[in-house]
C-alpha cells in the first residue's frame, strides 16, 4: 500500500507536469512538495499557483530575484499557506525598507527568501524588525554563514514569535544535541539551523542517526544526495528504523516517477517526503517547516535544476 503522503506527492507532481511549461517540469517537482501538507485538490492547488506566478511575474519583471521558473515554487509556497503575492510583495518591501533604514547586511534572493519564510510562516510586517534583531543575534561569521539559511530561519522565528535571545538559545540546544549525537562537526550547522524549528527527541537521535546511515549503505545515489546533513535532519525525532524505510520507499516511489527525475533530485525529494511523513499535522507548523525547507533551499535548488532540467526533460 502506497503511503498517504507519497500518493499526495503523485497526484500534486501529475497536476503540475499537467499545467507547467516543458522547462518547468524540474520546478514543478519541487513546488508539489511545496503543497504537500495542504488540504486541497492538487488541481485547485496548482491553479491558485499558477496565478500567483503570472502576479510574481508582473510584479518583479525579468531581473528580479527569484528567477523565473524559481517562481513556481516560491507560488506553491504561498498557495499551499493561503497568502497570495501582494502579501508577499508587501512584505518583501518592508523587509529591504528597513534593511536600508538600519544599515543591515544584504539579504539573499533581494530579501525574497526572508519575506517567502516570515509570509508563509503567517508573521506580518510589524515583525521585521524582530526579523532583522534575530538575525544579528544568530549570524555566524560571514565565511561560515550560508546567508539564505540564516535569512529563513530568522524570519521564521519572528513569525513564530520569539525573542532574539530564545531564538539563540533553541539554535544552541539543537547543536548540541546533533553533536552528543555523534554528528559530524561540519554536518551539525545547517542541521541544526532546520531541526531548531521543530520538536527534537533528544533521547533517540544518536540511535536514529545510526539507523539512517545503515539504511543508505550500499545505496550511493541515495547517500550522496540526502548527505550527512540530511540524514541529520530526519535523525532529529528519532524512530530511526521507521524513518530508515520511509527514506528508501520515497526514493523508489520518486524515482519511478515520469519523466524520471535525477539520482540527486530524486534523494533530495525522497529526503523530504521522509520528513512529511514524520512531521506534524498542525497547519501553522506545517508552514513554517515549509517555508525553511523551500526558502533555504532556493540556491541549492536552482543549482540543481541548472545542470539537470535539460536531462529531466528529455527523459
Amino acid at each position: 500500500m502506497v503511503n498517504a503522503v507519497i500518493e499526495r506527492f503523485q497526484r500534486l507532481d501529475a497536476a503540475f507536469c499537467e499545467r507547467a511549461s516543458k522547462g518547468e517540469r524540474l520546478y514543478g517537482r519541487f513546488s508539489a512538495l511545496a503543497c504537500i501538507s495542504a488540504t486541497e485538490a492538487p488541481e485547485a492547488l496548482v491553479a491558485r499557483t499558477l496565478t500567483i506566478r503570472d502576479r510574481m511575474n508582473e510584479g518583479l519583471g525579468t531581473w528580479r530575484s527569484p528567477g523565473r521558473a524559481m517562481r513556481l515554487v516560491f507560488s506553491a509556497a504561498l498557495a499551499s499557506s493561503n497568502r497570495n503575492a501582494d502579501q508577499f510583495f508587501a512584505i518583501r518591501e518592508a523587509i529591504n525598507t528597513r534593511r536600508r533604514e538600519r544599515g543591515s547586511r544584504v539579504l539573499s534572493h533581494g530579501g525574497s527568501c526572508a519575506a517567502l519564510a516570515l509570509a508563509v510562516a503567517g508573521g506580518e510586517i510589524g515583525q521585521v524588525d524582530t526579523f532583522f534583531d534575530i538575525l544579528d543575534e544568530i549570524s555566524l561569521p560571514w565565511w561560515r554563514r550560508v546567508p539564505a539559511r540564516e535569512d529563513v530561519l530568522a524570519a521564521t522565528f519572528a513569525a513564530m514569535g520569539e525573542t532574539p535571545d530564545c531564538a539563540r538559545a533553541k539554535l544552541d540546544k539543537a547543536r548540541q544535541a546533533l553533536r552528543a549525537a555523534g554528528v559530524p562537526g561540519h554536518h551539525v550547522e545547517g542541521a541544526a539551523q532546520e531541526i531548531c524549528l521543530g520538536p527534537i527527541d533528544h533521547g533517540e537521535i544518536a540511535a536514529a542517526w545510526t539507523s539512517l546511515n545503515t539504511a543508505v549503505r550500499g545505496r550511493i545515489v541515495l547517500r550522496n544526495g540526502v548527505g550527512k546533513t540530511g540524514l541529520a535532519i530526519l535523525a532529529a525525532r528519532g524512530r530511526g528504523a521507521e524513518t530508515a524505510d520511509r527514506l528508501v520507499s520515497s526514493f523508489e516511489a520518486v524515482r519511478a516517477l515520469r519523466p524520471r527525475p535525477s539520482g540527486q533530485v530524486a534523494a533530495r525529494l525522497a529526503m523530504r517526503l521522509a520528513q512529511a511523513q514524520t512531521g506534524t499535522s498542525q497547519p501553522h507548523a506545517a508552514a513554517r517547516d515549509l517555508a525553511a525547507i523551500l526558502a533555504a533551499q532556493a540556491a541549492v535548488i536552482a543549482a540543481v535544476a541548472g545542470s539537470t532540467a535539460a536531462v529531466a526533460a528529455a527523459s
